[in-house]
């Protein structure tokens, strides 16, 4: 209750009055002082985020929600509401659409990866199919599969003779997950499936990357994962950096998971929960950035 009542206080009487106080003494508005007083990152565009959220101006908290946001429109908009002299700050329009960008792209690609997740998988779509034998072709090229289904996808960590049955909790989405790490980083992926069949410490390599796209569309529409999309991707993040953010995770967990030597598959559960805290805890900092050292790059 006190909390609140100081919420309330801060946002309805002091930080309103600071904002009136500064306009006058400095000339600019709020949104010119953020963007000139930080530098381009998830600081500078979590500020923006949050000036936009506690607008008086219906309008400008609508920017922070918009399903499919005109950066360059909101821009424009934002300059004439605000009424910015933007001949004597010519760098805050370049400034500002960075940031709206990332909003913006970071909501676009919330919808886009929960519509993959939400595309079942059908042995009855051509398309759905011809991806699967990607899969095997990059993992496998040197080995032909018998049949359609068959104990062979056993050797990519399937827990059955038709891989269809485990994409039921991801969709496509952990499908297309596998194929970019088989396909971008081909030698690393093949790495981590051999290292997952390691006799104590082995594990099932297609269903932990299933489970692995699941932590990271969680950690996606939670926002977790916004601080590190705001300091590595100077505009719009889309699919692809998505996928880069699985990449990173896989050859991470891969890594905490032969640290920890568990006892038998069965600590996989406790393990999984144990990274996600950690995992989490990173992300959580201001200056969060999944390093892609573990990819070679």
């Amino acid at each position: 209750m006190i909390l609140r009542l100081w919420w309330y206080l801060y946002y309805g009487c002091l930080h309103r009055m600071l904002k009136w106080v500064l306009r006058r003494t400095t000339g600019k508005c709020e949104l010119e002082r953020i963007c000139s007083g930080y530098p381009s990152g998830a600081e500078r565009t979590k500020a923006v985020e949050n000036c936009l959220k506690h607008s008086r101006i219906v309008a400008l908290k609508k920017i922070v929600t918009a399903e499919n946001l005109n950066a360059v429109e909101a821009v424009n908009n934002i300059i004439a509401l605000k009424s910015v002299y933007i001949n004597r700050n010519q760098s805050f329009r370049p400034d500002l659409l960075q940031c709206l960008q990332q909003i913006g792209g970071y909501q676009k690609l919330v919808n886009q990866v929960r519509s993959l997740q939400k595309e079942k998988y059908s042995a009855t779509e051509e398309d759905h199919e011809k991806q699967l034998m990607k899969l095997w072709n990059l993992m496998k090229p040197e080995t032909t599969l018998e049949r359609r289904k068959t104990k062979q996808w056993g050797q990519l960590g399937f827990q059955g003779d038709d891989p269809a049955t485990d994409f039921r909790g991801m969709g496509i989405l952990g499908l297309q997950n596998l194929i970019f790490f088989a396909e971008n980083y081909n030698s690393i992926a093949s790495k981590v499936l051999s290292q997952s069949l390691h006799p104590k410490f082995g594990y099932s390599y297609a269903v932990v990357g299933i489970n692995l796209t699941s932590l990271i569309f969680d950690l996606l529409c939670k926002k977790y994962l916004k601080y590190h999309f705001y300091n590595t991707v100077s505009g719009e993040p889309a699919l692809y950096h998505f996928h880069r953010v699985y990449c990173y995770v896989f050859c991470e967990f891969n890594n905490f998971w032969l640290t920890e030597e568990p006892e038998s598959i069965m600590e996989f559960s406790r393990i999984l929960d144990k990274y996600r805290e950690k995992l989490i805890e990173r992300l959580r900092e201001p200056q969060a950035s999944l390093q892609n050292n573990l990819l070679g790059e």
